[in-house]
Formats: structure tokens, sequence, C-alpha cells
């Protein structure tokens, strides 16, 4: 009697999941963005929610919450009910935010569902016209001779962007001084005015300046060359695995059940397929993409113990 009550169970319990699965979604979607509204990342979600609502008939809505380096968003995301009615559209900084906080409060890796990503932002190193060094060989030629001689500017401390750098600075074994600024804009501007020698940043921000002369190219923080760019060498060609990307992926809370898991990336994909939305994309700088839930997860694994290495080799201090 117990055999047959606990298969009964079992059946009630697939039967109820997938009656749920297949009603999703049937009430309002929260999209949480651990940035202010009108920032780089807030109109992303936002294209993001208009085509999702469109698809699904239930309206999807953004939230902005910004503050403690996306802590507060991420944290609100990773609390949720694991429905599929809140998710988190994530950043890089979580893969860089993770070896250096020391007090988070989730697990990046244990306490999240990887849904899909959404968005690749390519990023490049340009110096100031007046910098003497015009190709990545002459860069590392100069730091060769003259270690600690350039400096180059980043949105901040411990952001991608930085980490990047000192990643380059050990692959090819020079020492260049790091310069942090309050967030991108200032961080390119520094490079315009000439208050740095080399600028770390992305294609998006940097282009305009480098087509009106104020800044140049010396190469795209990829292992191949962009298709936008095929002019300017990666540092992976020189520096076999050097990847830097900033990017932006949607994810819920640990427990999502696998049929909304791949409902998700499924409409995901979708989207990011749209021609429209690739095209309005392209115009903030974001490459459109999409990845099932296991590459996700997989990726942002391997980003995590790719930047905990660096934070050690560095010697960067922990955030407390």
């Amino acid at each position: 009697m117990k055999t047959k009550i606990k298969i009964v169970t079992l059946a009630l319990c697939a039967f109820s999941s997938a009656v749920f699965a297949s009603s999703f979604p049937s009430k309002p979607i929260n999209l949480i963005v651990p940035y202010p509204p009108g920032g780089a990342v807030d109109p992303i979600a936002r294209l993001y929610a208009e085509k999702i609502s469109q698809s699904w008939g239930v309206p999807v809505i953004v939230l902005n919450r910004p503050g403690a380096g996306t802590t507060i968003g991420l944290n609100q995301a990773a609390r949720a009910e694991p429905d599929g009615y809140t998710v988190v559209l994530g950043t890089a900084s979580i893969t860089s935010n993770a070896p250096l906080y020391r007090s988070l409060p989730y697990d990046t890796l244990k306490d999240f569902t990887y849904l899909s990503m959404a968005g690749m932002i390519p990023l490049a190193i340009t110096a100031n016209p007046r910098t003497a060094v015009d190709s990545m060989d002459e860069l590392v030629g100069q730091l060769k001779k003259k270690p600690g001689s350039l400096t180059y500017s980043s949105s901040g401390n411990g952001t991608i962007i930085h980490l990047g750098g000192e990643l380059f600075k050990s692959l090819a074994g020079v020492d260049m001084v790091h310069v942090p600024y309050k967030g991108s804009g200032p961080s390119v501007m520094a490079g315009v005015a000439g208050e740095v020698d080399l600028t770390f940043d992305s294609v998006f921000l940097m282009d305009p300046q480098v087509k009106a002369g104020k800044l140049k190219y010396i190469a795209v923080a990829s292992e191949k060359r962009l298709k936008s760019l095929p002019e300017v060498p990666a540092i992976g060609e020189k520096y076999p695995g050097y990847f830097v990307t900033s990017w932006v992926g949607f994810m819920g809370p640990a427990g999502i059940s696998a049929d909304i898991t791949a409902a998700w990336a499924k409409e995901i994909a979708r989207v990011a397929a749209l021609p429209d939305v690739s095209d309005k994309l392209a115009t903030l700088g974001v490459e459109s993409v999409s990845s099932t839930p296991q590459q996700f997860s997989a990726f942002v694994e391997s980003e995590i113990r790719k930047w905990e290495k660096v934070v050690q080799d560095a010697h960067i201090p922990p955030v407390q």
C-alpha cells in the first residue's frame, strides 16, 4: 500500500509540475536591473522586456535596483521564489565581484539559475595620439624596456576592465600603472585629454573618439579580430587564450524547474535573433547573442576561476 501511495504521489507531483510549466507565464514578470535607470544596461533590459511581454502576453516589469556593486539587485533576485516570475539581467561584474568581495550575500555559482546570455560588449585598448606606441608590439616593447613607464585608465578598481588590464600585464610579462576612474565615461575622457597613455574600455565608447582622431586603437581584447574592426589586431593573436568581454545575461534564483528554465532560454534566443533587436543592440555597442543554460553557467564559472587567478597574481586587495 505504501508503495502504491508513493507512486501516486510522485505521479501527482509530476502532473502538477507539468501543468504549472505548461501554463507559464500566467502573471506579470519582474525583471530586476541592478543598475540605475538610464544607464548602459537599462535600455537593454527594456528592449528585451518589451519583446518578451509581446510574445508571452504578460507584463514584464523592469525594476531598477542599483547599489553596492550590483549586489543589492542580485541578492533580491537570489532570494525570490524560484518560479520563473522574477529574473535579473546580470552582467560581467558578477564574475569579478566573486573573487573580490569577502562577504557577498549570495553564492554566485549556487544561488542562481543561469537562463541565457543576451549580449556581448567588445572591449579594446586605445592610446592617446601623443603616446609613442602605435601597435601592440610597440606597446610591449616599450614596457619591456621601461617597466611602469606607461599608464592605463579603467572604469574603476576591481572592474572587468581593470582585471583585463592586469591579465594583459601578466600574459605579456610587462608592467604598466593602473589609474582607476569613477566610470567608463571619465576613463575614456582621461585618455582623450592625455591624462593617461592608454585606455581600456568598450569599443562602443571609444570608437567615436578614434574616428575623431582623439584616440588610436592598439588592440581589441579578444581571441580573434572583430568583424566590425578587422584592421585592429586581437590581443589573443599574440597571447593565446586572452579573452576579456563585458556581457549581459538573464538569471533567476536557484531552483527554477527545468521546463521553465528551458522556456526562458528559448524565448531569449528568439528575441536575440530578431533583426530589429540585433540592430537596436548594435546602436548600444552590444552584440546580440544567446546560449543554453548549461553554456551560460559553465561560462560564468570559467570566468570566475580566471579572475580569481588574476586577483591573486596581481595582489589586488579584497573588498570588505
